[in-house]
């Protein structure tokens, strides 16, 4: 017989089971999407189209912009830029870098037996 703690883990373990054949076929999907995007970017650029409008939707291209992570050259250019002494911003960019914060919390994983 079995405890109602062994039951939530055996739960917890099967459920992860799935969740990696689910993330299998989503790899696989995401997969073939990419390269249909790719293709339609490709069509859309090339014909001058910013959207195309189907039965069940529509398909808009837009440029989306993406932050970069600072790194520590461009953060010295910048203050070195400000502060106009070299050994100030290399200072004032290594303490910003080494200062980096961190959230901690406590997770759980589980390791599914190959079979």
């Amino acid at each position: 017989m079995s405890t109602p703690i062994q039951e939530t883990f055996q739960t917890y373990l099967q459920l992860q089971k799935q969740l990696v054949e689910m993330r299998k076929n989503m790899k696989a999907v995401k997969k073939n999407t990419d390269a249909l995007e790719l293709e339609i970017k490709e069509y859309m650029t090339q014909n001058d189209m910013d959207s195309v409008s189907l039965k069940d939707g529509e398909i808009v291209l837009y440029a989306r912009k993406i932050p970069q992570t600072f790194k520590k050259e461009v953060i010295m250019e910048k203050i070195n830029e400000k502060l106009k002494d070299t050994q100030k911003s290399e200072e004032l960019a290594q303490s910003i870098i080494q200062n980096k914060q961190f959230i901690v919390e406590d997770k759980i994983k589980a390791i599914i037996k190959k079979i």
